[in-house]
């Protein structure tokens, strides 16, 4: 049976759909508009694959029932299925992102993903050769669309693993020259050197750098930066901290020599910063005038302790929004692009002041 005998069968009804209370679907609104099925999820879509007047009709057929996908039907025509997925690493003694971080970032990340009706599914697992097997697991089930890879590592098999699977997927990271993948990354060189900078126009002339894990990529491209900003700028440094977890009582009995030349602290995280400020205080090591500390990330800590810290801020929920749109952009295109995320500024506060010394 060809269409044109099809179509009076199924017409009367779908009419009635459109001009009473109940939902129209996708074969009601091809039945009104004598077009296919696949035709109208092309027009309802703005996907090409149908001619301008045919579109026109099956819009406005839906505009006047007050038409609106249901999700279950929509992920069956499009092959999708309105979610995208973040697999995270846990570690309870060695967190790769504090809670605050991520709660921002999710914030941001969510609120771009419902103005798209997009859902957020979180897996955590204990290493990146488990995340590697998430994603296969994923991809095979159709469970998410796309993948956000956060807090990528120097060394990082889970980007060989997205590459070989063609899972659509962003880098929150800056993996420009070391992934085919789309990512969305802040200049953590450039904000390096806002903080020596600073320092250094205070009149520090040996700053001491209080590194992170040495394996995660944006904590090497932090120390190359903070060392290359150093020589530039004729500055004294110490690396013996600059990666790895540090003991407070290590930075305390450092900056308690006598022979010890520092009067300045770059520090990796906000946490660890509010912890050394407050030995040090203890140990009457007075900040600032003994030892100017300046951190990394604006949390609400930073501001509890006395003196509150001087930092470098992101936006942490617009880098969130934009990690969003990426990856949204990358699963409905197929373009990979790298995008620049959230400046990083400096807040001067009461932790950073010329030297007494």
């Amino acid at each position: 049976m060809d269409k044109k005998d099809a179509s009076p069968r199924v017409r009367p009804a779908a009419a009635r759909k459109a001009g009473g209370s109940e939902r129209l679907n996708i074969a009601d609104i091809a039945a009104l508009a004598n077009v296919s099925t696949s035709a109208v999820s092309y027009a309802l879509n703005g996907r090409e694959g149908v001619g301008d007047e045919t579109r026109k009709r099956i819009l406005d057929i839906a505009a006047a029932a007050n038409w609106r996908p249901n999700s279950a039907a929509r992920s069956l025509i499009m092959a999708r299925s309105s979610a995208v997925g973040i697999v995270n690493q846990y570690d309870p003694e060695k967190p790769a992102l504090s809670a605050e971080f991520t709660g921002r970032f999710l914030v941001g990340l969510q609120d771009s993903l419902r103005r798209e009706d997009v859902l957020l599914v979180m897996h955590m697992v204990d290493d990146v050769d488990a995340a590697c097997g998430v994603y296969q697991r994923w991809l095979g089930e159709r469970r998410v669309d796309g993948v956000l890879m956060l807090n990528p590592l120097l060394d990082d098999p889970r980007i060989a693993e997205l590459e070989r699977l063609g899972l659509p997927a962003v880098v929150v990271g800056d993996a420009r020259r070391r992934s085919s993948l789309s990512s969305v990354w802040t200049d953590d060189a450039a904000a390096t050197e806002l903080a020596i900078d600073h320092l250094a126009g205070l009149g520090h002339r040996s700053i001491l750098r209080i590194g992170g894990d040495p394996l995660f990529l944006h904590v090497d491209i932090r120390r190359r930066a903070f060392a290359k900003v150093m020589k530039e700028r004729g500055l004294e440094y110490d690396e013996r901290f600059a990666a790895g977890s540090v003991p407070v009582d290590e930075v305390v009995a450092v900056l308690l020599d006598p022979d010890h030349s520092a009067t300045a602290l770059v520090i990796e995280d906000s946490a660890e910063a509010v912890r050394i400020v407050s030995a040090l205080m203890e140990h009457g090591v007075r900040v600032p005038e003994d030892v100017s500390v300046v951190a990394w990330d604006d949390e609400s800590e930073t501001t509890l302790v006395r003196p509150p810290l001087t930092v470098l801020r992101r936006d942490i929920e617009e880098y969130g929004r934009l990690s969003a749109r990426a990856l949204l952009d990358a699963i409905e295109s197929g373009e990979k692009k790298h995008v620049r995320g959230s400046r990083t500024e400096l807040v001067v506060r009461g932790s950073t002041a010329a030297p007494s010394r």
